[in-house]
């Protein structure tokens, strides 16, 4: 009893630790992220050695996939269809660039250090690269929440980072295959993905279409925790069909966010009369299946799950291995200069945008999930590339976030300059 006292206490203490985050993020702009690691490594096996990393190896998957879901559910609350429509191909551009990009130049570190090492070859090398080459969406999502953003460079990098994870984990399991089995087929690793994709967004879509019609004719009422059993339900219809289910619970939250804007142009289609053609393809005739405060609730849920992940990450973190804690420092500086090519495809935006474009590079959810696998399937070095991801995820999440406060500080600079204009000129006009 004395034990489920103190980790319920735990519990509430970095609950509140983490909305202290968030507060000194909203104030100073300092970002929570990194109060959230340091303090998982603080209560890790190497300062106060409350928790270890072999106690939550039981609950770990299913937490950092419910996370990842959630997290893509909750964050597509923020992209307009419209939106979506006009830059999945740009995004799509973009996240194929920069994970190529990513992948080939971790691989081509990890080859050459390969020979300080020993025992890793090119194929250890290649999923190495793969394991670290996409953007996390575990990272991306609440930073992008918290940055004043348009709705257009939002849609992109939140879509960039769902697709990174897919890749991550599609072309890294791929690799595993290659090393158990010794046999690798191209044509079957682009059917896989091109099925991952169609079928994730199969599910998500019509997922939603049945979801609305359940609340507008059948519940009539909103349960916010029914919505969340069904989005769990359409994760595993997804996973289950041979699709991805994170893509899946991405287009499920698209579909909820845009139902309004979606019953609409449904009503439009179906009625006769040109006034109300009129209305309902501008969205006058549609109703929304969320609510504000609904919507809220799903943040709240963010917030919590975003939390203890990255105290979770914190925890994973391991100094005794100098080696790899080396490596690690070095990868996470390479992908963020790695991460500066992408300013070849973002010439038409404004220059604040694509700062912060070329900011967003932490890895993070997928790169520690995979890093587990590997561990389990017996991967050679799996335990010395599972030290290596760690460390890489908290380095690359420790320069995101500060390439992001700058930033941030600099939109807020630039956001008080144009206030303070306006309320000159609007003072002068009075006079």
């Amino acid at each position: 009893m004395e034990g489920v006292t103190l980790t319920l206490l735990a519990v509430s203490l970095i609950l509140f630790f983490g909305f202290f985050a968030g507060w000194v993020f909203k104030r100073f702009n300092v970002p929570d992220i990194l109060f959230l690691i340091i303090l998982g490594f603080v209560i890790g096996p190497f300062v106060l050695n409350y928790v270890s990393p072999e106690e939550l190896i039981k609950i770990a998957p299913v937490f950092t996939t419910f996370t990842l879901i959630f997290l893509l559910f909750d964050g597509a609350f923020n992209i307009s269809l419209s939106s979506l429509i006009r830059e999945f191909s740009h995004s799509f551009i973009l996240t194929i660039f920069n994970f190529i990009i990513s992948s080939i130049v971790v691989a081509i570190v990890m080859l050459f250090l390969g020979i300080w090492i020993g025992g890793f070859n090119f194929t250890l090398a290649l999923l190495m690269g793969f394991i670290l080459g996409g953007v996390s969406s575990a990272f991306a999502i609440p930073i992008l929440q918290q940055v004043k953003i348009g709705d257009k460079v939002y849609s992109l990098l939140m879509l960039e980072s769902a697709l990174t994870d897919v890749f991550c984990i599609v072309f890294s399991l791929t690799v595993m295959e290659i090393i158990n089995l010794g046999g690798f087929g191209f044509k079957v690793t682009l059917v896989q993905l091109a099925s991952l994709f169609a079928v994730a967004g199969l599910v998500g879509l019509l997922g939603g279409v049945i979801w609305i019609v359940l609340i507008l004719k059948v519940f009539k009422e909103h349960n916010y925790m029914i919505a969340i059993a069904y989005l769990i339900l359409i994760y595993v219809v997804a996973e289950f069909l041979g699709g991805n289910g994170a893509i899946a619970a991405l287009f499920f939250g698209i579909m909820l966010k845009n139902s309004r804007q979606l019953t609409s142009i449904i009503k439009g289609i179906l009625t006769t009369k040109a006034k109300e053609k009129k209305k309902a393809f501008k969205g006058e005739l549609g109703v929304s299946v969320t609510t504000p405060s609904e919507q809220f609730f799903y943040h709240q849920i963010s917030f919590f799950l975003k939390t203890f992940f990255f105290v979770y990450i914190g925890i994973l973190i391991d100094i005794s291995d100098w080696r790899a804690l080396v490596i690690g420092i070095v990868l996470s500086f390479i992908l963020m200069v790695s991460r500066m090519a992408s300013l070849s495809l973002t010439k038409k935006m404004a220059p604040d945008n694509r700062s912060l474009v070329n900011s967003i590079f932490a890895r993070g959810l997928a790169a520690a999930a995979i890093a587990q696998l590997a561990i389990t399937a017996g991967i050679p070095n799996a335990d010395f590339i599972g030290k290596i991801v760690y460390v890489t995820i908290t380095g690359t999440i420790i320069l995101s976030s500060i390439r992001v406060y700058l930033v941030k500080r600099r939109l807020s600079v630039a956001t008080n300059k144009v206030i303070t204009k306006v309320e000159h000129t609007t003072a002068r006009a009075a006079k």
